[in-house]
């Protein structure tokens, strides 16, 4: 299982503490989220950043994307270029997956429950899903893989919601990541690790934890700490062979230490998992 660390959480840092962090944690990838390049320009800021990247022998994993697909005339058509973009430049630059969000839709934003998913209607499933079906054939062109990230704030906010968008784009060109802590709130079934064996196949998964909190959690734990019990998805992921997790922090203060720790925890879980199966092998 590869260990990524999400850029997000030096998010107040330039890219370049990105990979030098990463290196000395001994993260061997990064997934590089949408703070730290210009979709826009993607092209010049993902080749720049592969080479950075090679400087301090860590890759990039994916690279993050938003695109408003919900949206009326120029938004949407903006925002599905600017995907492309992204696309692109992962392309020219060896990276084969795109990892992010575009179904978002708000209506109290301070309140997750009141967002997403729970206010979407056929419409904006279909107007997300006719983005994603154009976006996955364009990526597949061109070697890169579309994941959707379950995100608060989008039609996407659950692993159910996930997977109604999913059928709509149809087959199983658009991948799903999971992240239980941003669903945590929000669907009582996404605290469960037993969820994932809904989704058939699980490339990329994002793991970190929370504290429930009205009206949305919060995120200043670390992965050890909050209301998830990480051993158990851990124990799932390992079931699943789920071949790279993200460790992100995206609470306030210094993301330093709990990015640390985070990684420390997560190879102990293994450890013990190995540990407890070897020995359930050598009893039988």
């Amino acid at each position: 299982m590869k260990l990524v660390m999400h850029s997000y959480s030096f998010r107040n840092y330039p890219i370049e503490h990105v990979f030098a962090v990463a290196r000395h944690f001994g993260f061997p990838a990064v997934e590089l989220a949408s703070c730290h390049f210009d979709a826009a320009e993607a092209r010049r800021d993902l080749a720049a950043a592969v080479r950075l990247g090679r400087r301090f022998g860590v890759h990039i994993h994916c690279a993050g994307y938003y695109g408003d697909f919900i949206a009326d005339g120029a938004v949407r058509t903006r925002s599905i270029e600017l995907v492309r973009a992204v696309i692109d430049a992962c392309a020219d630059n060896g990276i084969d997956l795109v990892n992010g969000f575009g179904g978002w839709l708000v209506r109290d934003e301070p309140d997750w429950r009141r967002n997403g998913s729970a206010m979407a209607g056929e419409r904006e499933y279909e107007r997300a899903a006719a983005a994603y079906r154009m976006l996955c054939e364009y990526a597949a062109e061109r070697g890169v893989r579309v994941s959707v990230e379950v995100h608060p704030n989008t039609v996407h906010d659950t692993i159910e919601a996930a997977l109604r968008l999913r059928d709509l784009v149809g087959g199983d060109s658009l991948i799903i990541t999971p992240d239980p802590a941003n669903s945590y709130i929000l669907s009582e079934p996404d605290r469960d690790p037993g969820i994932l064996d809904r989704l058939g196949q699980v490339p990329y998964f994002h793991l970190k934890n929370c504290r429930p909190a009205d009206p949305c959690p919060d995120f200043t734990v670390g992965t050890a700490d909050g209301a998830i019990d990480n051993h158990r998805w851990l124990e799932k992921l390992s079931l699943l062979k789920v071949p790279a997790v993200c460790l992100e922090y995206c609470g306030s203060g210094d993301p330093h230490p709990p990015i640390a720790a985070a990684r420390e925890y997560v190879h102990d879980c293994l450890r013990l998992g190995e540990a407890l199966r070897d020995h359930g092998r050598g009893s039988s």
